[in-house]
C-alpha cells in the first residue's frame, strides 16, 4: 500500500503534516468559506450560491427529522448536519487526484465515533441524571449483575462499529481505485469504480449520520414525553 501511495502525486508535499491530519482542516476551511460567501448577504431574491446553501440545509433538515424526529431535530441538527457534510466530503476527497480520503485514516474515524459516544452519554446524563445511569442496571433489579456488564459492552461496541464500518469501506474503496489507477489501468478502466465510489461515499456518510442520530436521540427523552406533565391532559371542551 505504501509503495503504491508513493507513486500518487500529492498536492501538498511541502507541508510537514500527514494528509490525514492536514486534509480535514482543508475541508473545514472550504466549508467555512462556502458558508460565509453564501450567507454574508441574505436576500429575499437569493443568489445562486444562497439557493444552493438553502437547498442543502432544507434537505439536511428533512434527513435529521427522519432520524431523530421533529422534537429533537433542531437540537441535533448542528451536530448531525455538520457530521454528514464532513464525512461526505472526506469520503469524496480521495477521488480527486493528489488527495487522500481523511476517512481512510483509522484515527480520524475513531475520533468522530468517540465524539458521538461522549456526546450521547453527556445528553443522557444532562436529561436523565441518575435515571439514565440506573437504566444500565436493567429490570428486574436482581438481573442487574448480568445486565449491567452486557449494557456496558454494548455501549463500548458502538464507537468501534462506527469506526470500523467507515474506515473499512473507505480504505477498501481507496485501495481498489489506487490499484486500478497505478498498477493496472491508469486511464479509463477506473472510471466505473469511481462512480461506484461516489455512491459509497454518500451511503457511508448516511449510515454514519443515521447511527449517530439514533444513539443521540435514544439518550434524550422520548417524543411526547414531558417531565412536568408525564400524562398528557386533553384540552377542555365545553359540553353543549
Amino acid at each position: 500500500m505504501h509503495a503504491l501511495e508513493s507513486k500518487i502525486f500529492y498536492f501538498f508535499p511541502f507541508i510537514p503534516i500527514p494528509p490525514g491530519a492536514f486534509l480535514p482542516w482543508l475541508i473545514t476551511l472550504g466549508v467555512f468559506i462556502f458558508c460565509y460567501l453564501a450567507t454574508r448577504q441574505i436576500l429575499l431574491q437569493p443568489t445562486p450560491l444562497q439557493n444552493v446553501a438553502e437547498l442543502i440545509y432544507l434537505e439536511l433538515e428533512k434527513f435529521i427529522i427522519m432520524i431523530a424526529g421533529p422534537k429533537h431535530s433542531k437540537r441535533l441538527m448542528p451536530y448531525l448536519g455538520t457530521m454528514f457534510l464532513y464525512v461526505l466530503l472526506s469520503n469524496m476527497m480521495g477521488l480527486i487526484p493528489g488527495f487522500k480520503s481523511p476517512t481512510s485514516v483509522f484515527s480520524n474515524c475513531l475520533g468522530m465515533a468517540m465524539i458521538t459516544f461522549f456526546l450521547t452519554h453527556l445528553f443522557g446524563l444532562w436529561e436523565g441524571g441518575f435515571h439514565y445511569v440506573a437504566h444500565f442496571w436493567g429490570e428486574p433489579w436482581w438481573l442487574g449483575p448480568l445486565m449491567f456488564p452486557l449494557h456496558i459492552i454494548g455501549e463500548l461496541s458502538r464507537p468501534l462499529s462506527l469506526t470500523f464500518r467507515l474506515f473499512g469501506n473507505i480504505m477498501g474503496e481507496d485501495v481498489v481505485i489506487l490499484v486500478l489507477t497505478v498498477a493496472l489501468f491508469p486511464f479509463l478502466i477506473p472510471l466505473p469504480m469511481m462512480f461506484m465510489a461516489l455512491f459509497t461515499s454518500f451511503l457511508q456518510a448516511m449510515v454514519f449520520t443515521i447511527l449517530s442520530g439514533v444513539y443521540l436521540s435514544g439518550a434524550l427523552p422520548a417524543e411526547g414525553h414531558d417531565h412536568e406533565n408525564p400524562i398528557p391532559i386533553p384540552p377542555h371542551t365545553e359540553e353543549p
